[in-house]
C-alpha cells in the first residue's frame, strides 16, 4: 500500500508562500519516497537555496492549485492565505473566475452564483462547515446565498465542491460552496496585523444623481498566546460605495393583437420604464475566532461572523403601463413588426381608463443582517478522532417597497344633472408617445407631453408594501473517525447532523390613490366623488391629486428629464406623520395569506470509508459511503375555506374578523438515501485521474413551500356564469430536487506551479419545480383535491408543482495555469490562468404567459463560459487583468409589475489591478472593475423584443494595504 503525498517541489512552493526555484530543489525530487527520507530531502533542498517570496495573485493561485490537487473530491479552491489578500469587493467576484462558475450581477456587482448551468436554488453554502441562513429574497425568501454580503477581506479560503462525499452537508445539486475564516494558531507570527484602505469612484454615478465617491477599509488581527495554545483572530471590513444604474426595461410581452392589419396577431409589451437608479451600498462585516489547543489531542474553536448590508435603492423616471388593455382605449400608428413582435410605433391614448403615462418614484431600499456563530470541539487521538459542532445562523431582511405615481392632469368644471357646478380633474387628454426598440441598447422614446411641468403634474398614487423575512437555523453535528493500521481501508468515518430551520415572512401594505390616475370631482361642500377606484386603508385621506410643489425636483439623465420625488416628505405633508403605516388587511387579503412560515427539521446520518490502495503500480485513494437524510417540512399559514365551512376567527389590523379562513400547518416527511464514491488515480508524480459518482438532493426554495391560499370570483368563459378561482402562494408537498451525478477529470500539475485540468460531468435530474396556472376547463379540480362553491364554475388555479421535465445536464470544463519561467528576464514572471466550460441540458421549464406553449432551457444555464487572468510580477510591481465571458441564458427576472422569464444576453466583464509593494510592508493598489462598462441586457425571445438594459459604470479603487 502506498500513501499518496505531496511532492517535495510542491511542498517547497507552498511553504509560507515561498517558492524555491534553483536546481537543488528539482534534484531533491528524486530522493527516496519514504516519509522519513522525504523529510530529510526537503531540509537538504532548502539549505543554501535561493528562495523568492511570491505574493498576490500568484501566491493565491499556487496555493489554490495545491489544495485542489490533494482534495479527496472534485473541487475548485480559492486560497487567500492571509486575510485581506483577495482584491475583490465580495467573495462572489473571486468565485466567478473558477471553472464552471458564473455570477449574476445586481447593481453592477456579483451577488448570486450559477454553477454548471444551475442557479442558486441548486447550491448549498456553508461557512466553516455550517449551513448558512439566507437574505437573498427580493419578493420572497429563498435558499441561495447573497454572496455580496460576504466581504472578501474576511474569507481566507473558498472552495466549490463539485462532487460530494457522505460527510458533506447535503443540499448541493450543482455544488457545495464552502467558505472558511482563518485559524489564528496557523498564522506565521505571534502577532499579525493586516489593514487596507481604498477610495472608490464610479464614473457613471453622477449621471443618475448618485454620489460617485466611496470607500473601503478593513483591519484584521491574528495572535497566538500562552505558548501558542491560545489563538485569537478578529477582522472588520467596511464598504460604502455608489449603487447606481441607468435602466430601460419593457414590461412583459403579453398583448396579442393584429397591429399591422396583415391578419396575424403580434405580441406587444405591456409598457416601458426608463429609470435613474441611485443609492449607496453600505456593508459592515465582522469576524472573530477564539481557538484553544493546549495539546495535540484537544482543540476548541469558537467562530463568529456578522454582516450588515444596507442598500439604498431609489429609482426615478418614466413609467408607461396598461398597453395590455383593450385596444379601443389607444391607437398604434406606423407599427414596426419584427419576428412577430411590436417593436416600434406611435401610440395615442384615447380614454382616461386605458393605458397611462406617469412619472414614478420608488424606494426599494433593503436592510439585511446575517449572524453566524458556532462552537467546535475536537479530540484527536492516535487511533480515532471525535468532533462536535453546535451552530446558529440567522438572516433578517427588510425592504421598503414604496411607489409614488405622478400624472399629468387637467382641471375644470362640470354641471351635474341637478345643476350643481363641481370642480373636476382627470388625466390630461391627447397624451401619446413614439417608441423604437434597439437590440442590446436603450429604447428610443419621444413624448408629446412634458411630464416635468409641475403646473399640471400631480401625485395620484402613494403606496408601500414593506417586506420582512427571517431565516434561522440551529444545528448540531457529531463526527467520529477511526484510523486503521493496515489493509485497504485507512479510516472509517461516521456521524450525524440535526438541524431546525424556520423561515418566516411578513407582508403588509398601505395604498392611497390609483396608479392609473385619478378621475373625479368635488362638490361645493367639499365632498370628494371618485369616478375611478381610489384605495386607502381607513385613514380617511381625501382622494384628490396632490400638488408636487416643494417635493419634486427636475433631474436629467443623458438628455432625459424626469422628476425626483421626496417620498417621505410628501407623505408626511399629505397624510400626516404615522398616518400611512402599512397594515395587514382583509381588503388586501394577500397580506395575511403571504405572511407565514416554513419549518424544516432535518436529521442526517452517514458512514464513510477512506481507502488507500494500488492497481498495478498506480496508487488509488478516495472514499465511499452513504448519507441518509430524513426531512420533515411543515408550512404554517392561512387558507381560504370552501363552501359553507367555518374556520378560525382571524382579525386584521383594522379590527375586521373573518371566519372563512383557517390556520394550517401541514407538509410532508421524506427520507433520502445518498450513496457516493470518490476515486483518485495517481498515474504519475504530476498526473491524476478522478472519478466520482453520487446521488444528491436539493430542497425547494422556501418561498415555494408556503401553504397560504386565497380566491377570487369573476365571470366564466360563457360570459354569464360566476367563476371561482384559487391562487396558492406555494405548495408544501413539493418534492426536493433529486439527481444522480458523475464526474471524470484529468489533472496534470507542472513543477513551476501550473496545471492543466480537463473534466467531464453528467447530472441526471429527476424533476424540476415550476409555477403553473390551470385555466378554466384545463383540469378537473377533483384531481387536485379542491372544489368550487356551489353555483360556481371551476376557474383558474395557480400553484407550484414538480414537473416531469427532468433530464441530463452535462458538460466539459478545461482549465490551464502556467508561469512562463522559460522566458528571459522580467518576462519569466509572466503567468496566465484560464478556464472554459461548455454545458448543455435537456431539462426545460414552462415558458409561462410570455412564452406560451414553449419549453425554455434551465434558468441560469449558459452554454459557454470563459475566464482568463493574465498576471505579471516585475520586482515589487504586480499586476493582473481578468476577462470573464458568459453566454446567454434564461433567467426569471424582475419586471415592472411582476416576474417573467427573459433571455439574458451574453456579456464580458474586464477587471484590472496593479500593486506596488514597498519594503516597509505597504502596498499601493490601483484597481478598475468593469473596465469596458459592460451593460446587462435581456430580450423576450428576439433581439428587438428588448427586455432590460442596465448600465452601471466603471468603478475605480485607489488605496493601500499594510501588514506588520
Amino acid at each position: 500500500m502506498m500513501n499518496f503525498k505531496a511532492s517535495k517541489v510542491t511542498l517547497a512552493l507552498l511553504s509560507s508562500g515561498f517558492m524555491a526555484v534553483t536546481l537543488p530543489v528539482l534534484a531533491a525530487e528524486e530522493q527516496s519516497a519514504s516519509g522519513q527520507e522525504q523529510g530529510v530531502g526537503e531540509k537538504e533542498a532548502v539549505v543554501g537555496t535561493e528562495v523568492i517570496e511570491i505574493k498576490g495573485i500568484r501566491r493565491s493561485l499556487i496555493s489554490s492549485l495545491d489544495k485542489k490537487r490533494f482534495s479527496d473530491m472534485v473541487s475548485e479552491v480559492i486560497d487567500a492565505g492571509d486575510l485581506n489578500s483577495l482584491p475583490d469587493i465580495s467573495i462572489a467576484d473571486a468565485l466567478g473566475r473558477l471553472p464552471g462558475v458564473t455570477t449574476v450581477r445586481a447593481s453592477g456587482q456579483s451577488s448570486q452564483l450559477n454553477i454548471r448551468g444551475m442557479n442558486g436554488d441548486f447550491i448549498q453554502t456553508t461557512l466553516n462547515g455550517r449551513e448558512q441562513a439566507s437574505t437573498s429574497g427580493y419578493t420572497a425568501g429563498s435558499r441561495w446565498i447573497a454572496f455580496d454580503q460576504y466581504p472578501s477581506e474576511l474569507i481566507s479560503q473558498a472552495a466549490v465542491y463539485k462532487s460530494p462525499k457522505a460527510s458533506l452537508v447535503e443540499g448541493g445539486v450543482a455544488a457545495t460552496v464552502e467558505l472558511k475564516t482563518a485559524n489564528p494558531l496557523e498564522a506565521k507570527e505571534d502577532h499579525n496585523f493586516v489593514t487596507s484602505a481604498r477610495l472608490s469612484y464610479n464614473d457613471a454615478a453622477s449621471d443618475v444623481g448618485a454620489d460617485d465617491m466611496g470607500n473601503r477599509f478593513s483591519f484584521s488581527y491574528q495572535g497566538k498566546f500562552l505558548n501558542e495554545t491560545l489563538g485569537f483572530g478578529f477582522g472588520l471590513a467596511h464598504m460604502e460605495q455608489p449603487n447606481n444604474a441607468e435602466e430601460y426595461s419593457a414590461r412583459k410581452y403579453e398583448r396579442l393583437q393584429d397591429f399591422d392589419g396583415d391578419g396575424v396577431q403580434e405580441r406587444a409589451p405591456n409598457g416601458y420604464q426608463i429609470r435613474a437608479a441611485k443609492g449607496t451600498d453600505e456593508r459592515l462585516g465582522l469576524m472573530s475566532t477564539l481557538v484553544y489547543q493546549p495539546n495535540d489531542v484537544f482543540k476548541a474553536q469558537f467562530d463568529f461572523f456578522r454582516s450588515e448590508f444596507e442598500s439604498e435603492d431609489k429609482m426615478n423616471g418614466l413609467n408607461i403601463d396598461g398597453l395590455n388593455k383593450d385596444n379601443s382605449l389607444y391607437n398604434v400608428a406606423n407599427p414596426v413588426i419584427s419576428d412577430g413582435y411590436l417593436v416600434g410605433g406611435d401610440v395615442t391614448l384615447t380614454g382616461t381608463n386605458g393605458p397611462w403615462v406617469e412619472m414614478r418614484s420608488e424606494d426599494q431600499s433593503t436592510d439585511s443582517t446575517t449572524d453566524s456563530f458556532g462552537l467546535k470541539l475536537e479530540w484527536v487521538f492516535d487511533d480515532y478522532e471525535i468532533y462536535f459542532d453546535a451552530a446558529h445562523s440567522k438572516g433578517k431582511k427588510t425592504r421598503l417597497d414604496r411607489i409614488a405615481s405622478m400624472h399629468a392632469y387637467e382641471f375644470g368644471t362640470q354641471t351635474l344633472e341637478d345643476g350643481t357646478v363641481v370642480d373636476t380633474w382627470q388625466e390630461l387628454s391627447g397624451q401619446g408617445f413614439s417608441f423604437a426598440n434597439n437590440s442590446k441598447d436603450a429604447v428610443d422614446m419621444v413624448l408629446n407631453t412634458d411630464y416635468t411641468d409641475l403646473s399640471h403634474m400631480r401625485l395620484g398614487d402613494w403606496e408601500q408594501f414593506p417586506h420582512e423575512y427571517t431565516d434561522e437555523i440551529d444545528s448540531i453535528k457529531v463526527d467520529f473517525k477511526y484510523h486503521l493500521d493496515s489493509g485497504f481501508i485507512s479510516s472509517i468515518e461516521v456521524g450525524a447532523r440535526w438541524s431546525d430551520r424556520t423561515f418566516s415572512d411578513k407582508r403588509s401594505t398601505f395604498r392611497w390613490g390609483a396608479r392609473e390616475g385619478q378621475n373625479g370631482y368635488q362638490l361645493p361642500d367639499g365632498t370628494i366623488v371618485t369616478n375611478q377606484n381610489c384605495e386607502f386603508n381607513h385613514y380617511d385621506h381625501a382622494c384628490t391629486p396632490i400638488s408636487l410643489d416643494g417635493f419634486a425636483t427636475v433631474k436629467n439623465m443623458n438628455g432625459f428629464s424626469y422628476l425626483d420625488l421626496d417620498l417621505v416628505g410628501i407623505a408626511d405633508a399629505a397624510f400626516g406623520l404615522g398616518n400611512y403605516d402599512a397594515q395587514q388587511t382583509w381588503e388586501h387579503n394577500w397580506t395575511l395569506i403571504e405572511s407565514g412560515s416554513v419549518r424544516e427539521k432535518v436529521l442526517a446520518a452517514y458512514a464513510m470509508a477512506n481507502f488507500e490502495s494500488e492497481i498495478g503500480d498506480i496508487p488509488v485513494t478516495g472514499n465511499f459511503g452513504v448519507r441518509v437524510v430524513k426531512t420533515d417540512t411543515k408550512s404554517r399559514g392561512i387558507q381560504q375555506l370552501q363552501g359553507d365551512e367555518t374556520g378560525d376567527g382571524i382579525t386584521d389590523d383594522n379590527g375586521v374578523t373573518r371566519d372563512d379562513y383557517a390556520n394550517v400547518n401541514y407538509g410532508p416527511e421524506y427520507t433520502d438515501t445518498l450513496p457516493s464514491i470518490n476515486l483518485n488515480f495517481q498515474i504519475s508524480d504530476n498526473e491524476q485521474i478522478r472519478f466520482a459518482a453520487a446521488k444528491v438532493i436539493g430542497r425547494p426554495p422556501v418561498h415555494q413551500l408556503r401553504g397560504g391560499a386565497g380566491s377570487w370570483a369573476d365571470t366564466a368563459n360563457d360570459g354569464v356564469s360566476q367563476r371561482y378561482n384559487v391562487w396558492s402562494k406555494g405548495n408544501p408537498n413539493l418534492d426536493p430536487f433529486r439527481a444522480t451525478q458523475y464526474d471524470l477529470s484529468y489533472e496534470h500539475f507542472t513543477e513551476g506551479g501550473g496545471a492543466f485540468v480537463a473534466a467531464l460531468f453528467w447530472k441526471d435530474i429527476d424533476t424540476l419545480i415550476e409555477s403553473v396556472t390551470y385555466n378554466e376547463g384545463e383540469i378537473a379540480w377533483s384531481q387536485i383535491g379542491i372544489e368550487a362553491p356551489e353555483g360556481f364554475v371551476e376557474g383558474q388555479y395557480q400553484t407550484t408543482q414538480n414537473n416531469d421535465q427532468g433530464g441530463y445536464i452535462r458538460g466539459v470544463e478545461l482549465a490551464y495555469t502556467t508561469v512562463f519561467t522559460q522566458l528571459p528576464g522580467v518576462f519569466s514572471t509572466l503567468g496566465m490562468n484560464t478556464n472554459y466550460s461548455y454545458t448543455e441540458s435537456e431539462t426545460t421549464v414552462d415558458g409561462g404567459g410570455v412564452f406560451d406553449d414553449q419549453q425554455l432551457s434551465l434558468p441560469g444555464l449558459s452554454k459557454h463560459v470563459f475566464s482568463a487572468t493574465l498576471f505579471w510580477d516585475i520586482d515589487n510591481f504586480s499586476t493582473h487583468l481578468n476577462v470573464r465571458y458568459r453566454d446567454d441564458y434564461i433567467y426569471e427576472g424582475s419586471t415592472p409589475g411582476g416576474t417573467a422569464y427573459q433571455y439574458a444576453d451574453a456579456y464580458t466583464v474586464v477587471d484590472w489591478q496593479g500593486t506596488y509593494s514597498f519594503d516597509n510592508g505597504v502596498d499601493a493598489v490601483l484597481q478598475v472593475n468593469n473596465l469596458t462598462d459592460e451593460a446587462n441586457t435581456t430580450n423576450y425571445g428576439t433581439s428587438l423584443a428588448s427586455g432590460e438594459y442596465k448600465k452601471f459604470g466603471r468603478q475605480f479603487f485607489l488605496g493601500v494595504n499594510y501588514s506588520f
